[in-house]
């Protein structure tokens, strides 16, 4: 290597270079060294060739090992290479050397680096040198202690070269650039001694001649203020004020300065929000400088890091923000447009006069140019803050709405490409913002998903009016706006940007989604625009990627076009528009092909529309107009020709089989000719694994049309209803619930034409599934039975023989509720109704388990009991001439001293499940048999006493609500009881249809209810609560009044009672007294600061209530309601205190129950009224909730992640500070001494916050959040990453599952 030939010493290096990239190779210290320096006096060789083969053998250099231990003189190897640069010569860090040298001679490579990038000679070496430090300090892992060893080493020598004044531009450059990387990696690990002399040497740079390296120690000072004190931060802001201040007239000064300031916002906020008022001023002043588009743009962009990043701080500032951005959005000094200075004024028939002088001056506008014209960044930065102002302020809508909404759409036609769709995302943004607070989020969601609620299917063209929506509400201001919208949108549709076009689409697609609809009036503006979309001219071959991409945004938007306007309104476009949406079906991507027949789908829906009536639930056909009959042929034949292809993709195969069953469904009497071919490649379908799922749906489908009979389809029913029932034996439970459904509808269309042996084959498959193992199954398996007895009523026998076993060992499980229960129900009505004299064999089954038993206690749980009950009671309803024994048998269990327990309990309650529908009152004796069990030892018999009571009297009022209303005058002890049979009495009668009011024993009722409301019984004053909260709905306008009144009592006992008697009005869905209560609604929760602390927790409970059932009431008065609220989260150490038990002390929260209630109207009031809660101060209080107890932080995390989904933008900004309590979260460690309960607690806190970290994680950058990418980083390499990962993996299941089943529903 030392000798004199060039060549020799070439290929003496290439010969080390093969070696050591063999991992058997090791060197020995002595020789170490010396191959070291040798190639250190390679690099300077005069041989270009030389010297690149040793700067690519050194790099090898730079691969350390990342588990150095020091003392062990274990070897170094931790780095990648880099690209090529300065062409051949410098090819860097492909070597392999420094995998096997040690950090002792790392550190002499670092040394003579230092050496080779001061020196001023040789720039390439120089240049390479610079490149190998930086390389260095990047690859080295962040916790390793060669890190902080080597960053030791080299720090003040960079400082020393940044401080000389005689250094060159380029080292300069090179060395801002380490230094930026050390304090990134590093930077925790610096003293703060050596961070004062970074910040010293850093200042001066600001004022550099050349501004590349201005920009650099602008990115060199923002790594370095995360890591330095209060101390040394606040000296640099008081140093960037002074120079502000005086640098006025330094344009070149003034851009780094404000640059500056922003890298602070970015990554300082918190300690930077401090110095806004002083800073923003400035800020906005320089922004509106004369001659400087430079310095305009910086400041703009300063404005935009602010909003994002010190929301808190900005909140005064925004008004005027707005007002700014607004006026330089539209900043084009050497474009002269005069119909931009009356846009405000401007009617809208006029401006429809104007389209064609606008259509030419947008041509001359595109063929304007001018190198030096920079004014189009000023706008893109106004675009891009008042995009940050939109998507972290969801609370002003309204107001942006009036003001930034219109000037958007006024700057659609920017002239600049890349500004013009920034302006069109900015639009974006505010729709989306406006969906996620939008009032009928849910219903926009289904319509997503394709539910059969869509506006055409219901038949209405109108869209929901809902009550939270008014003239001010942001849907409706976008409403105003679309006919505007629409004609300044159309013109840029059909430019020659396939970019605009592209985003324009999406802004449409976003545009109907928002408003479920709302072009109805301006379908035809966009027809061209969709027809050009969807053909692709020869000029555009070459941008075939980008063409892709803009049809498949146009078929979306179709579709989603389609879904959410009524049909008529395309009828007079379907000539344009069926052409090219056929055609694309042919297309040779296949994405597009798969969105095409989704759009098809829709298509056909448009041209035979059939309208779902929900109330009578009927299908209306509406005729098929003859012109249109050819596009049903059309599509039906590219459809075939698709199905027949044996090699397509999954998605088109499965897209297209929808597509034919969208066609038998909605025009199958036009397609009658084709059925025999149509089903024979459905029922082959059916019997293939992988579109069998898809296919069952599709014949769900056409099983239900109106417009699809015959003999084929009955046919093809035969044939199917075997094959489907063999399906539910497979494991897959989507496909077994697609399965059912279409079980349910085939035997219910088509049960008459069914073998008796197709039935009970169906039994026999249905058996299995009736049980409790899956209760979304359950449901449907029972509604499935039903539609059988009722398609063929000689079922019973094998029902009983093989069903009705299940049945009665199914109402002994404590989880039959909801929709099981009722399925259950209608199974029994149906059965008693076809076979009366199966009546006692029924009742006999149902009661047999409890009858039998002697037991003291209870035989099954409660929930079992009242589902036996009510089972019972069905039947007895639905056999009128056993009703009457029946209840008599009943009432001689409750009589008789010898029945066990659980029979008189199972009596009572069957007795009130009877007794609420029929009049008992022939029964003379039984109320007075039920009065006699209050007083049993049995809780349980007491209980149910109590609700049997309740519920016969809904049967007869007259009779038995004096009986009840004398009981508890005259009896104290059994007056808890008797409250509560007044409770069901009251309930179940305010909830009958049409009924009136409880008459005269209102007033007594009301009055005797208020005298037990002083109870120290808290269970008691709950009852009388929710007989007040019952008995008000009864007549509104006669007790809201009175309940206001005792608002002002003395007795925090009668307060907490009103409090919580409004909780249950709340629950009651009929608007017709909310204007009444609308008034009252801030006095009844200001009880939120209420002196008593039950008073204050009842008041938030109702608060809850309110935001759930009713949030169209507390919207707004939020405002006054909020900071109550807030209030209530914060921990007070006035209401903690000690508790001694025995030798031991234990903190005792008095205050826990309150937070815990405050945090789950919080919880609730993110899903109901997002759009009025200002999202930064709602945040702070999440924030605060990861630190505090338990229940608390599962509150937080559960928060956190719905905001992550309905705010990203604002979650984002404050991610970093999440990571400190999250982090104690993971690692708090239980005492040794826990029981198992206080682990498993904790175990399950900690699966909750990785939970929410999984979704965080969507949000992370490392530019803008380091704090919690570092986190990430950690949780992986820890001993949770194993659980993290199976937690992400779970997520993404998830939403992978609720993909699917959009594209299948």
């Amino acid at each position: 290597m030392s000798n004199e030939d060039s060549d020799i010493r070439y290929m003496a290096t290439a010969d080390l270079i093969t070696e050591l990239q063999k991992d058997s190779f090791n060197l020995e210290d002595s020789t170490e060294k010396k191959v070291i320096d040798a190639v250190l006096t390679l690099m300077k060789d005069k041989s270009g060739e030389v010297q690149n083969l040793a700067v690519k053998w050194y790099n090898g250099v730079l691969h350390a090992r990342q588990n150095l231990c020091p003392g062990h003189g274990k070897q170094i190897r931790c780095f990648a290479a880099l690209p090529s640069l300065f062409n051949f010569k410098t090819r860097l860090l492909n070597g392999p050397l420094v995998k096997k040298i040690k950090e002792a001679q790392l550190q002499d490579v670092v040394d003579k680096l230092c050496n080779f990038a001061a020196q001023q000679e040789v720039e390439e070496l120089r240049d390479i040198a610079s490149i190998g430090l930086k390389t260095i300090i990047v690859e080295i892992p962040v916790n390793s202690p060669i890190g902080n060893n080597v960053t030791k080493r080299v720090l003040p020598r960079l400082i020393t070269l940044i401080s000389n004044n005689k250094a060159t531009y380029e080292v300069q450059m090179d060395t801002l650039d380490i230094l930026a990387e050390i304090s990134a990696r590093f930077g925790s690990s610096v003293s703060q001694d050596m961070n004062k002399q970074q910040q010293n040497a850093l200042l001066p740079l600001l004022g550099y001649p050349r501004p590349a390296v201005r920009k650099r120690t602008t990115v060199a000072i923002g790594n370095l203020v995360m890591h330095t004190n209060d101390e040394l931060f606040d000296e640099l802001v008081k140093r960037l004020l002074v120079e502000l201040n005086k640098s006025a007239d330094s344009k070149e000064m003034l851009r780094t300065l404000i640059q500056c300031v922003g890298a602070l916002s970015r990554f300082s906020a918190p300690r930077l929000g401090a110095y806004l008022s002083q800073i923003l001023p400035l800020v906005i002043k320089y922004t509106k400088t004369d001659d400087d588009d430079e310095l305009r743009e910086n400041c703009l962009q300063a404005l935009e890091s602010f909003v994002l990043r010190c929301p808190t701080e900005m909140t005064p500032y925004i008004t005027q923000i707005v007002q700014l951005s607004l006026e330089y959005l539209k900043y084009d000094p050497n474009y002269a447009d005069d119909e931009e200075e009356e846009e405000g004024d401007e009617g809208e028939n006029e401006a429809m006069e104007q389209d064609n002088d606008e259509e030419d001056e947008d041509e001359d506008a595109d063929d304007y140019s001018d190198d030096d014209d920079i004014s189009w960044k000023v706008r893109r930065s106004a675009s891009k803050t008042l995009s940050a102002i939109i998507g972290t302020r969801g609370e002003l809508l309204s107001q942006l709405y009036h003001q930034v909404a219109p000037a958007l759409i006024g700057r659609f036609k920017e002239r600049e490409e890349s500004v013009r769709v920034d302006v069109l995302q900015t639009f974006i943004v505010l729709l989306r913002q406006t969906l996620v607070t939008a009032i009928d989020f849910t219903h926009n969601v289904d319509m997503e998903m394709g539910g059969e609620n869509s506006k055409r299917r219901r038949g209405t063209g109108s869209p929901s009016v809902v009550p939270m929506e008014t003239e001010e509400s942001p849907k409706q201001l976008l409403r105003n706006q679309v006919p505007r919208l629409s004609r300044a949108l159309s013109k840029q549709l059909v430019s020659k940007s396939t970019q605009t076009r592209q985003t324009g689409f999406t802004l449409l697609r976003e545009l109907v989604t928002v408003l479920n609809g709302g072009l109805e009036n301006h379908i035809g503006l966009f027809i061209p625009a969709i027809e050009s979309s969807l053909s692709s001219a020869a000029a555009d071959q070459h941008h075939i990627g980008t063409t892709s991409n803009l049809k498949i945004e146009t078929l979306t938007f179709l579709r989603q076009l389609f879904k959410t306007h009524p049909a008529v309104a395309f009828h007079k476009y379907l000539r344009r528009l069926c052409p090219p949406i056929i055609s694309s079906v042919q297309d040779k991507f296949y994405k597009i092909t798969a969105e095409a027949f989704l759009v098809c789908i829709e298509l056909i829906k448009v041209i035979r529309p059939i309208n779902y009536d929900s109330v009578s639930q009927t299908q209306t056909v509406q005729p098929l107009n003859p012109e249109f009959k050819p596009y049903i042929a059309q599509i039906y034949t590219v459809t075939m020709q698709r199905l027949a292809t044996s090699d397509a993709d999954q998605e088109v195969k499965e897209r297209s089989i929808m597509c034919l069953g969208a066609l038998l469904s909605q025009a199958g009497d036009q397609l009658v000719a084709e059925h025999r071919a149509a089903f024979n490649i459905l029922l082959e379908r059916l019997r293939n694994e992988i579109t069998r799922l898809t296919t069952v749906k599709t014949l769900t489908a056409i099983a239900n049309s109106p417009v699809c009979t015959g003999e084929e389809v009955k046919r093809t029913v035969l044939e199917a209803v075997d094959d489907v029932a063999v399906l539910l034996r497979k494991s897959n439970r989507q496909l077994k619930v697609a399965s059912l459904g279409c079980l349910e509808v085939l035997v219910k269309r088509y049960g008459k034409f069914l073998t008796p042996a197709s039935f009970t084959n169906l039994l026999t498959e249905l058996k299995p599934l009736i049980s409790d193992a899956d209760l979304h199954l359950l449901p449907l398996s029972l509604t499935t039975v039903v539609s059988i007895l009722h398609a063929n009523p000689g079922s019973i026998p094998i029902i009983k023989q093989d069903v009705l076993p299940s049945v009665f060992r199914l109402v002994q499980s404590p989880l039959v509720q909801g929709a099981a229960l009722d399925s259950l129900l209608t199974l029994f009505a149906a059965l008693v109704r076809t076979n009366p004299q199966d009546y006692t064999l029924l009742v006999a089954g149902l009661i047999g388990p409890v009858a039998n038993d002697k037991q003291v206690q209870l035989a099954v749980s409660k929930q079992s009991y009242s589902t036996i009950a009510q089972c019972v009671a069905t039947l007895c309803l639905n056999s009128e001439a056993n009703c009457s024994s029946t209840v008599s048998d009943f009432e001689r269990q409750i009589e008789d001293t010898n029945s066990s327990e659980s029979v008189k309990y199972l009596s009572l309650l069957t007795l009130g499940e009877i007794g609420r529908k029929v009049d008992l009152s022939g029964h003379a004796k039984v109320h007075t048999t039920i009065l006699v069990l209050f007083s049993v030892p049995s809780e349980e018999v007491k209980s149910a006493a109590a609700f049997a009571l309740g519920n016969i009297s809904v049967g007869n009022i007259p009779k038995y609500l004096p009986i009840i209303i004398s009981e508890i005058k005259q009896q104290p002890k059994r007056r808890y009881l008797l409250l509560h049979a007044l409770k069901e009495l009251i309930t179940r009668h305010s909830q009958k249809e049409g009924s009136n009011s409880l008459g005269t024993y209102s007033d007594e009722i009301w009055v005797l209810l208020f005298d037990k409301c002083e109870s120290d019984e808290e269970g008691t004053r709950n009852v009388v609560a929710e007989c007040l909260g019952k008995l008000t709905l009864t007549n509104p306008y006669k007790f809201l009044p009175e309940l206001q009144k005792r608002l002002q009592s003395s007795s925090p006992q009668t307060r907490g009672t009103v409090v919580t008697a409004i909780k249950y009005t709340f629950t009651d869905q009929a608007q017709n007294y909310d204007d009444l209560l609308r008034p009252l609604i801030v006095e009844f929760l200001s009880l939120m600061k209420d002196t008593d602390l039950n008073v204050r927790r009842l008041s938030l409970s109702t608060l809850n209530s309110a935001a759930h059932n009713k949030p169209y009431l507390i919207r707004d008065v939020l405002n006054t309601l909020l900071p109550l609220l807030y209030q209530e989260t914060v921990v007070k150490e006035e209401l903690i205190r000690m508790v001694e038990m025995g030798p031991f002390k234990h903190k005792v929260d008095d205050g826990l129950e309150i937070r815990k209630s405050a945090f789950e109207c919080m919880y609730t009031l993110l899903d109901s009224c997002l759009d009025k809660i200002e999202i930064f101060g709602f945040m702070d209080r999440v924030f605060a909730g990861l630190s505090d107890q338990h229940d608390i932080k599962v509150l937080a995390h559960l928060m956190m992640m719905r905001l992550a989904n309905v705010a990203p933008t604002a979650v984002t900004q404050k991610l970093d500070d999440a990571v400190e309590p999250l982090k104690a979260t993971l690692n708090y460690k239980v005492k040794q001494t826990a029981v198992k309960q206080e682990v498993e607690k904790n175990q399950e806190l900690v699966r909750s916050a990785l939970r929410c970290i999984a979704v965080l994680t969507k949000l992370s950058e490392p530019a803008t959040t380091p704090r919690f990418d570092t986190f990430l980083k950690e949780i992986r390499a820890s001993t949770l990453g194993d659980e993290y990962k199976t937690i992400v993996a779970d997520a993404d299941n998830k939403e992978r599952r609720g993909a699917d089943y959009m594209d299948l529903s």
